[in-house]
């Protein structure tokens, strides 16, 4: 049975002196040193094979003090454990790193984990270590520890292993995402029923890495069965994988993920001549405007892939020449900026979204979320949709003229061109390329807040701000 959010609401309502807890991996370097910054406490539980990352990149220091010598300060602030039943509260630490045998064992500590008053704070490496299965069973069943954030929605992010996917919800929402193809699977590969003459991608869990995912790029249908079988018998793929395989048309444009911020406690206030304002333009109730602006847009991140991204600064004549099937592991991260006319149809596709979850996964997100997309050129007819959820609120939704669309400057036309981000991926909890932000804050979220301001930051500021309010129950699930 999934864990209650009114149980967990009255777990956080007792808590003296909340303590961020982080999985060491993804994104926790970001969530520790916002914790550092807004004078919380933290635990970071990881394994030995990944202890050295937070052994040798310590968050200590009061949040206004220098750091000098940073190994005193070190030893002031920081306890290493490799049992949480070694953790007592009335302790001088500020950070305790767990050294686990396994991620999955901090299950077993959920009793010490409410006594020490922790709210876990989820990453991707949380959904996937410790969920346990696609639909992230333990997490909902078992790991009885309030979390700030979404625990129903942390499943939807295992895309075409489960019905109501991120897919689903975009649909729901109305919002641009790849189409896909549907394929017979066979043995040895796969087979269409009929040619398709259009780029297309296939996205697969691999066969023997099953965090990792399989990309395959393909200049037809056709072109992309033969190289299938090649995987197949590489070793790459598999019937297993294949059946939950995923094939949909490639996207031009360059990849952006949009890092946001869900508020609840930002949802609850006034916001002035902007919450009438924004309510009269398109056409909501106040609390519904609250919502939206509550919604805060914090910063940008792009991905930097391998192979891929040695495989493009290749001559083309290598390109060619090179057999290989490009992967798209994760691997770095950079910094974008966005035109800013863009942000309005961004920030609209992120409303959708968010409603979407309000309305069909009640309380729906909660913190930290990131909307990643490819932002294309195309006409509005191919990509835009009419949402399913009550509440529509924003222009465009049918293609009309250009200015509907905030396109002043183009010839008055039913179908005109604009640029399109287009949903690849939604993470609904700390997004994984955020580090980048780490230490010097994120450009839109500093402008707002005037000061450096990262995701972890931002997490970090809505605990403190709940915990003085006597508001944690509003920010937990």
């Amino acid at each position: 049975m999934v864990i209650r959010r009114e149980e967990m609401q009255e777990i956080a309502k007792k808590y003296k002196e909340p303590i961020g807890l982080n999985l060491g991996s993804h994104s926790a370097l970001d969530a520790w040193q916002g914790q550092r910054n807004y004078g919380l406490r933290s635990i970071i539980y990881t394994t030995p094979g990944r202890a050295r990352i937070y052994l040798q990149n310590p968050m200590v220091g009061k949040p206004d003090e220098p750091i000098e010598d940073l190994p005193s300060l070190v030893r002031r602030d920081i306890r290493v454990v490799n049992d949480p039943k070694d953790i007592k509260k009335n302790g001088d630490w500020k950070s305790v790193i767990l050294i686990l045998d396994r991620y999955s064992d901090i299950v077993k500590y959920v009793d010490e984990l409410v006594d020490l008053e922790c709210l876990q704070i989820p990453n991707r490496a949380f959904s996937v270590y410790v969920g346990g299965d696609e639909y992230c069973s333990v997490i909902e069943n078992q790991f009885a520890v309030p979390i700030v954030g979404s625990r129903t929605l942390l499943k939807i992010e295992n895309r075409g292993e489960i019905e109501k996917d991120y897919y689903w919800f975009a649909e729901q929402a109305g919002i641009p995402y790849p189409k896909s193809y549907k394929f017979e699977v066979r043995k040895g590969g796969i087979r269409f029923k009929e040619f398709i003459d259009e780029p297309m991608l296939l996205k697969a869990e691999h066969a023997h890495r099953k965090f990792e995912r399989e990309f395959i790029f393909a200049a037809d249908s056709k072109d992309l069965e033969e190289k299938v079988e090649k995987e197949v018998k590489a070793g790459n793929l598999d019937e297993e994988s294949l059946k939950n395989a995923r094939v949909e048309q490639i996207v031009l444009g360059p990849h952006a993920n949009f890092n946001f911020f869900f508020s609840p406690l930002d949802a609850k206030s006034e916001w002035g001549d902007v919450e009438e304002w924004f309510a009269k333009l398109y056409n909501v109730t106040i609390e519904e405007a609250r919502i939206c602006l509550a919604n805060q847009f914090l910063s940008i991140d792009e991905r930097r892939e391998t192979i891929l991204d040695g495989l493009k600064r290749l001559p083309l004549e290598v390109q060619q020449k090179i057999k290989r099937v490009p992967s798209f592991e994760v691997t770095a991260h950079a910094m974008l900026s966005l035109r800013e006319s863009l942000l309005k149809d961004v920030q609209r596709y992120a409303d959708r979204f968010l409603l979407a979850c309000r309305e069909h996964e009640p309380p729906g997100i909660i913190g930290a979320w990131c909307l990643q997309t490819l932002i294309t050129w195309d006409r509005i007819s191919k990509y835009e949709l009419k949402p399913t959820i009550k509440l529509d609120y924003t222009s465009g939704v049918e293609a009309k003229t250009a200015a509907d669309y905030g396109l002043y400057d183009v010839p008055e036309e039913r179908d005109p061109y604009m640029h399109i981000p287009v949903t690849q991926d939604v993470a609904l909890r700390h997004g994984g390329g955020t580090n980048v932000h780490m230490g010097i804050g994120s450009q839109y979220a500093n402008a707002k807040y005037k000061k450096p301001m990262s995701t972890g930051d931002r997490i970090a500021l809505e605990i403190r701000r709940a915990w003085k309010t006597k508001q944690l129950h509003e920010i937990v699930t």
